[in-house]
């Protein structure tokens, strides 16, 4: 089942919640305390399968399989042994399914494997109270976050959902989570999805690309991934708010970096808490040396490319970030060096603060949309291609039909009601439009999450909000599914 959905948004979402809510209801009254869960573990099992129930068997027998092998890290003198041999299965499971070529792929397999492994080296760990099986099949299943993330440390998680039944229903909770819903699913169906028409278009037809077109595709697909995944992780975090339940913070603005290091702050945030946890620092860290730490974080980036995908363009992708961030601690560290010789005295020669950070910030920006190329190209060749046709310095007319892939039926309605559409660039208005509006939304200083928490209740606000869902709504019937179901 999809967020942008008819079936999840009008039945499953208001009956979940309300049945969710009616189980802590008659905990209170009853003492029956497995109720709240194992009505969301059903919920969420439902939901996870209602796309393909062939899934479902993958997912309950991995479940209980890590289960077994958490109570036997629990009791066992031979922990390491237990978790070794988890984690090697959890993997093994994941690459048959993922790089052999399978046709059959559950959906979010790499995220609930990742939330299994996170477990099991947390109860390796003794970070984890004793845990039941039913609450780690909430933790594992539930719904908002298994098949795209944002992927939640059981040490966070479970804290978080056992408090949640505790604080009761909030209409605060209520309020806040259907906004950031509300804001997720506009990013994905009003934005992700008319640019990803053009992305479609753009990599479809690469021999009759001229400059400019080729340029509009690269940063449509950039565009595109941001709001279709950011989005995605907004709808979660609100869902889960409405259950009264945090999920980490996925994204902060990450085209806003003024560097790689930083972009990966911002970008897919528990995707790299995840690798610095259990990867980089049990490498070693920055706890060998400069050269060591400089390897680990190749490894970690090459490894982040491989989980995205078995081709060489999520290779490439994975090594051209590796590399920049390595050059960018080595200019870091080499900085600090030099200060430390001077006593702090280091004389520097710069641009005012504002420009450097606008020019930094363009920089990482423009290799960011290189990079995704290689990530979202077919193949090498196509990657190449498109640079081919970048490079071309050809600057016809933008492609007639790639422009026509931004025209929503709702604006162009409009274009002619105010008779623009006898004017000859009338075609290309809603592309400039959506591209502008698109950025700079991207790069604002205020995320949707904080935009959810600042809005002020009322008429005109509750008002907006319902507009803006009636509108995603009635686009339901031309939307995709999400970019990293893929992955």
């Amino acid at each position: 089942m999809l967020f942008n959905s008819y079936i999840f948004v009008f039945l499953f979402f208001p009956v979940s919640l309300a049945g969710y809510w009616l189980c802590v209801k008659a905990v209170e009254k009853k003492g029956r305390s497995f109720l709240p869960s194992l009505f969301l573990v059903a919920a969420s099992l439902l939901f996870y399968g209602y796309l393909k129930p062939a899934y479902l068997p993958v997912l309950l027998v991995s479940l209980l399989v890590n289960f077994a092998f958490y109570r036997q890290i629990e009791k066992r003198k031979e922990k390491k042994a237990f978790l070794a041999v988890g984690i090697f299965l959890n993997l093994l499971v994941l690459g048959i399914f993922k790089y052999t070529g399978s046709t059959f792929v559950p959906l979010g397999i790499s995220f609930f494997t990742f939330s299994q492994i996170a477990f099991l080296m947390e109860g390796y760990r003794g970070s984890l109270k004793r845990t039941s099986l039913l609450d780690y099949s909430v933790y594992l299943t539930f719904f908002p976050k298994i098949m795209e993330g944002p992927i939640a440390l059981p040490t966070d998680f479970l804290p978080a959902y056992q408090e949640s039944g505790k604080k009761g229903f909030s209409i605060e909770n209520l309020y806040r989570g259907l906004t950031l819903f509300i804001l997720g699913l506009s990013k994905k169906v009003l934005l992700a999805d008319t640019l990803g028409k053009a992305v479609d278009f753009g990599y479809s037809n690469l021999s009759v690309l001229n400059t400019p077109d080729a340029l509009i595709v690269m940063l449509s697909y950039t565009l595109q991934l941001y709001f279709d995944f950011s989005g995605y992780c907004d709808m979660a975090m609100g869902i889960a708010r409405c259950f009264s339940i945090s999920l980490p913070l996925n994204f902060d603005m990450p085209y806003r970096a003024e560097n790689i290091m930083d972009f990966w702050k911002r970008w897919h945030i528990t995707l790299t808490r995840f690798f610095t946890k259990y990867l980089y620092i049990p490498l070693g860290g920055n706890r060998k040396g400069r050269i060591r730490t400089y390897v680990n974080t190749l490894v970690v980036f090459l490894v982040s490319g491989i989980w995205h995908g078995a081709g060489l363009t999520f290779v490439i992708w994975g090594g051209m970030h590796g590399v920049l961030y390595v050059i960018t601690r080595w200019l870091h560290d080499r900085r600090k060096d030099r200060a430390v010789a001077s006593g702090g005295m280091e004389r520097r020669v710069d641009f005012p603060s504002g420009i450097r950070k606008l020019y930094c910030t363009i920089l990482t920006f423009l290799f960011v949309n290189a990079a995704w190329v290689f990530f979202r190209a077919p193949s090498v060749d196509d990657a190449l291609a498109l640079f081919k046709r970048m490079g071309s310095l050809t600057f016809t007319r933008i492609n007639w039909n790639l422009a026509g892939s931004f025209n929503l039926d709702e604006f162009w309605y409009v274009i002619k009601v105010l008779h623009l559409d006898s004017w000859q660039y009338a075609h290309y208005i809603l592309m400039v439009l959506i591209l502008a509006v698109a950025l700079i939304l991207s790069v604002k200083k205020e995320s949707a999450v904080r935009m959810a928490e600042k809005i002020k209740p009322g008429a005109l606000s509750t008002l907006a909000l319902a507009v803006l869902l009636l509108w995603c709504v009635l686009g339901f019937g031309g939307v995709s599914s999400f970019i990293y179901l893929n992955f």
